[in-house]
C-alpha cells in the first residue's frame, strides 16, 4: 500500500510541476517577446538617429546631397551587423527649390540670433527586411519637417503620410 501511495504522490508532484512550468511559461513568454521588441525598436531608432546626424553633418559640410552614398553612410556610422541584416534604410531628399522656399519662410519669422533649421530631406526611414523577427515591412522613420520619429517602437503609426512626402508621384 505504501508503494501505491508513493507512486500516486510522485505522479501528483510531476503533474503539479508540469502545471507550474506551463503557467510560468504562459506568463514569461509574452514578457520576453515584449522585451525583445523593445530592444529591437531601440536598436533601429539608434540607427536612424545616427543616420539622421550623419546626414545633417554631411549636408552642412557639403552644402547639398550631391555625392551622398547610403552604403558609405551606413559603414561610417558603424551600425551593428544585426541591424544591417534586418533593416533597409532610405532617405527622401527635398528638391533644392522646396528646401530654399522652406528656409526663406522660416527666416521671415525669426528673431535675431536664433538658429533656423530646415531639414534637407523629407524623411529618413528604416524598413524591416524579410528575416527580421519584428515582421517584414515594419517601419520606423524620422520626419524631417516635423523633427519627430514615428512608427515601430515609437507610436501607433504604421505608414508615413506618403501624399505629403511625394505630392506629385
Amino acid at each position: 500500500m505504501t508503494d501505491t501511495n508513493s507512486k500516486s504522490r510522485t505522479k501528483y508532484y510531476v503533474v503539479a510541476g508540469i502545471i507550474i512550468i506551463a503557467v510560468a511559461l504562459i506568463l514569461i513568454i509574452p514578457r520576453w517577446n515584449n522585451y525583445q521588441n523593445r530592444k529591437r525598436a531601440e536598436a533601429v531608432r539608434e540607427a536612424v538617429e545616427a543616420l539622421h546626424l550623419y546626414v545633417d553633418n554631411y549636408w552642412q559640410t557639403n552644402g547639398s546631397a550631391s555625392g551622398f552614398s547610403m552604403d558609405n553612410a551606413l559603414v561610417e556610422i558603424g551600425l551593428k551587423p544585426r541591424v544591417l541584416e534586418n533593416w533597409d534604410f532610405a532617405i527622401a531628399w527635398k528638391s533644392s527649390t522646396i528646401y530654399t522656399t522652406q528656409m526663406v519662410e522660416k527666416l521671415k519669422n525669426v528673431n535675431e540670433n536664433n538658429y533656423v533649421y530646415v531639414a534637407p530631406y523629407k524623411i529618413i526611414m528604416a524598413t524591416a527586411k524579410a528575416p527580421n523577427p519584428v515582421g517584414e515591412g515594419r517601419k520606423l522613420w524620422f520626419d524631417g519637417d516635423a523633427n519627430t520619429y514615428h512608427g515601430f517602437g515609437v507610436d501607433g503609426s504604421v505608414e508615413p503620410d506618403w501624399a505629403r512626402i511625394f505630392p506629385n508621384p
